[in-house]
């Protein structure tokens, strides 16, 4: 107990820890498709359905992405018999980044990671019967990409690659498009969470306890309807969101004492109880999260400014190519972006010295 507590206090990644207890579970990776997926196919999907194939692919992408996760869902019954006439194992191979801050190269990471499972897949096939990616009816597995958030701010990052290519419109229909599913936790109140009434709902409605006020918005949930989740619970199941809530209590600077009686309660299914009599830091948590947000602040403001000058940047590149003259560059920069006319006369020779 004492090593296994040690470890968790020790990790750095303890937000990606959480999303390996979480995800790395089948029966809460099984609610999490029927609750948060949006595909009908996943609606009835049980724990049974899905097969953990994690550390066949994670370490093909990625040794540092190593809290990742890849589950082969079998959807086999859950097809239409006219869509699997031969009743063939068909299977979607669904892709779990978590994050907890905004990535802006996600959707570039995420389709590099499904080219490698791709290719995984064809060299698989092709041991078992050379060849067989030539034929015409080689098909690829399909892949559900799903980006789960549990940070606080607005996610900005684009969820089609077309957004990462520069002046992709040149390319008209030759742009590729490529998509995630974006499961953002800020998205769900903690009455919509309570309403699943299952133990990933729960888990999320732990996840969600970032602040000292968070604590008063879950206590103040009906204490019978969070203990009713965890009737049925199996013990191995109390053990994990005892896992979870001890990493979140020690991220929060809780004692130890009080973090372990928090704990005790959730082995014993007292939810209603959970955080009593527990006191937070509440003026360490504040001044923390006000550096925290005041250095965002100045990130944004130079994502912000970077993003004008590139989209200043494709202007000028995709009026020159159609043939505008410098003056009609000059004037389009001054309507779009407020610009004087020496700032767009700058502007405009910036990028021409760049060329």
């Amino acid at each position: 107990m004492e090593k296994e507590k040690q470890s968790i206090i020790n990790n750095t990644e303890l937000p990606d820890s959480s999303s390996k207890l979480i995800f790395g579970d089948n029966i809460l990776s099984s609610q999490f498709f029927r609750d948060y997926a949006d595909m009908e196919i996943l609606r009835n999907i049980q724990p049974e359905d899905i097969e953990d194939v994690s550390e066949r692919y994670v370490p093909l992408y990625s040794t540092e992405r190593e809290s990742d996760t890849v589950k082969k869902v079998n959807i086999s019954k859950y097809l239409p018999r006219k869509e699997n006439q031969l009743n063939l194992p068909l299977y979607i191979i669904s892709l779990i980044e978590h994050k907890t801050k905004v990535e802006y190269n996600v959707v570039m990471q995420i389709l590099r990671y499904m080219v490698y499972i791709w290719e995984d897949y064809e060299k698989e096939m092709t041991r078992q019967q050379p060849g067989i990616s030539s034929r015409k009816d080689f098909r690829y597995p399909p892949i559900l990409p799903i980006v789960y958030y549990e940070g606080e701010r607005k996610w900005t990052a684009s969820l089609d690659i077309s957004e990462r290519i520069l002046c992709g419109e040149l390319l008209g229909k030759y742009l590729p498009h490529f998509r995630y599913q974006l499961v953002m936790l800020r998205n769900y109140s903690n009455e919509d969470l309570l309403e699943k009434g299952d133990e990933i709902s729960l888990a999320m409605l732990i996840n969600k306890i970032q602040r000292p006020e968070d604590v008063s918005a879950f206590v103040n949930l009906p204490g019978e309807q969070v203990g009713e989740i965890l009737k049925d619970t199996p013990e191995y199941l109390l053990d994990t969101m005892a896992k979870l809530l001890r990493a979140l209590l020690y991220r929060m600077n809780l004692p130890e004492g009080e973090t372990e009686d928090v704990v005790s309660r959730i082995k014993e299914r007292k939810m209603a109880k959970l955080f009593e009599n527990v006191k937070m830091d509440i003026q360490a948590e504040r001044r923390e999260r006000a550096e925290a947000e005041e250095k965002l602040e100045e990130v944004e403001k130079k994502l912000e400014e970077t993003a004008k000058n590139l989209e200043i940047y494709k202007l000028i590149s995709k009026m020159t190519v159609k043939g505008s003259s410098e003056n009609e560059i000059k004037v389009e920069l001054m309507r779009k972006f407020s610009l004087s006319e020496e700032l767009a006369e700058r502007e405009y020779k910036k990028v021409l010295e760049e060329e």
